[in-house]
């Protein structure tokens, strides 16, 4: 019997796919099974770059959504192609002047665009997102009224997430728990503005003083919180993020091409996070006959390079590596799962960050999950611990170039020698080990936390 009712704020939410949104799905999905009613205020995907809907069908009929629109102070990627296209169609029907009017709109359009991209960071405080917290809020008084909720589970990025739960505990007096899936102000992406910096961390205070509850994703995060913010801390836990065993129930290996060593990526790389050392390290491989480029294939499943950015992409094409090397784009999840399933490896590419050790990507728990042997490039920490405590595969640092080309030529080898690579062993002290790590745990973990709230 469900007795308690709990609303979810979070911003990523399916259909919108990506890092960030495996979290609260999953909580969503379980928390049913530990007697919680689930709400979750979420936003209107307008649109995003990774919508995958098929993740809706993983919520139980009983899961509520509701959705708050965006305030918009930038066009939305693909609008300008429809507004271009009206253009064109007025201007092919039209005189020579009309043509120069369109096109000197245009211009001042991309202008005004630049500009608010330029000033976006000093307005747009503690993120891109605070321009839902409006409309989240009249919604999520709605619900509180309408629902009788019990407690407010909110979980970040984004923290503008935190600001509107914090709004209404403090309205509607209900117990709330903050859920950090990264850091905030000891995050390391910041804004380096010197006032905008001071203005997050006293907001940041008042989260942590809020919260009848902090949670956190890895031991570093958490003992980071309490260095800084332990005397306002009411009560911190760490609830891991993990993997679903039902994701790979049946998993069809897909994108499969026999005979190569298969190693595949699937997530997002940008600046501090790309393949372009790896790329390196194989190409030297292959001119040095330690691998036959016959032999290799790399998949890259996801955002191989930002829109507008090309760097990954024109480092294939410098080192000849395009016969090798698959960008697929963006996938449905279960199919990415398949992509990873059919792999001989799995990578794992981290920031170069001299702090990034500290993080734990939520894709090490999937490739925990599928089995597969990984090759990490992870700046030591918890996720390389994780990695070496379960013999899951190699981990190199993600700027040393010999260190990566050792760490691939090992699995590269056993691939060789044995036609596959054998997993870690799965038996049954290996399933306890990893429960911690598994959505349905966590999930309970968080329901006994807010019953524990609520018995207080």
């Amino acid at each position: 019997m469900k007795t308690h009712s709990v609303l979810l704020i979070c911003y990523y939410f399916p259909p919108i796919g990506g890092g960030g949104v495996p979290r609260p799905l999953k909580m969503a999905k379980y928390l049913g099974e530990f007697g919680w009613n689930v709400h979750v205020l979420t936003v209107d995907p307008v649109y995003h770059a990774t919508l995958d809907p098929s993740l809706l069908a993983q919520l139980p009929d009983d899961v509520k959504i509701h959705r708050a629109k965006e305030l918009q102070i930038l066009p939305r990627r693909g609008g300008g192609a429809s507004a271009g296209q009206k253009g064109a169609a007025k201007a092919a029907a039209s005189t020579e002047p009309a043509v120069v009017r369109t096109s000197l709109k245009s211009k001042l359009r991309q202008g005004i665009v630049q500009m608010l991209k330029q000033v976006k960071p000093y307005l747009l405080i503690p993120d891109d997102q605070i321009l839902w917290l409006p409309q989240a809020l009249k919604l999520g008084r709605e619900i509180m009224r309408r629902e009788k909720i019990d407690a407010i589970f909110s979980t970040s990025g984004p923290v503008t997430n935190h600001l509107i739960a914090q709004r209404l505990a403090e309205e509607f007096g209900c117990k709330w728990v903050a859920d950090f899936r990264d850091p905030w102000t000891q995050n390391m992406h910041t804004s380096g503005i010197a006032w905008r910096e001071r203005l997050e961390e006293r907001m940041e205070e008042k989260v942590m003083a809020r919260a009848d509850a902090i949670t956190t994703v890895t031991a570093t995060f958490a003992q980071n919180f309490k260095a800084k913010h332990g005397h306002r801390i009411r009560r911190m836990e760490l609830i891991y993020n993990g993997f679903d065993q039902a994701d790979f129930e049946g998993l069809v290996p897909q994108h499969t091409v026999p005979g190569k060593f298969h190693a595949v990526y699937a997530g997002i790389l940008y600046q501090k996070r790309n393949p372009r050392l790896l790329l390196k390290a194989i190409h030297e491989l292959i001119e040095e006959g330690q691998v036959d480029r016959k032999d290799l294939l790399l998949s890259f499943a996801g955002v191989f390079d930002y829109p507008g950015y090309s760097e990954n992409r024109d480092c294939v094409e410098a080192l000849g590596l395009g016969d090798i090397v698959r960008v697929l784009g963006n996938l449905p999840h279960k199919e990415a799962l398949g992509l990873m399933k059919g792999a001989d490896a799995l990578l794992l590419i981290g920031d170069v960050s001299p702090d990034a050790g500290a993080y734990i990507p939520g894709k090490l728990y999937e490739y925990m999950g599928i089995g597969k042997p990984i090759l990490a490039l992870n700046k030591a920490g918890e996720a390389t611990g994780i990695i070496e405590t379960f013999h899951l595969g190699q981990v190199a640092d993600p700027e040393d170039k010999d260190a990566m080309k050792q760490a691939y030529l090992k699995l590269y080898q056993a691939w060789k020698e044995q036609g596959e690579i054998d997993a870690a062993d799965r038996g049954v002290e290996f399933a306890e080990r990893v429960k911690p790590y598994e959505r349905r745990e966590q999930a309970r973990q968080l329901a006994q936390l807010m019953s524990e709230l609520l018995a207080k």
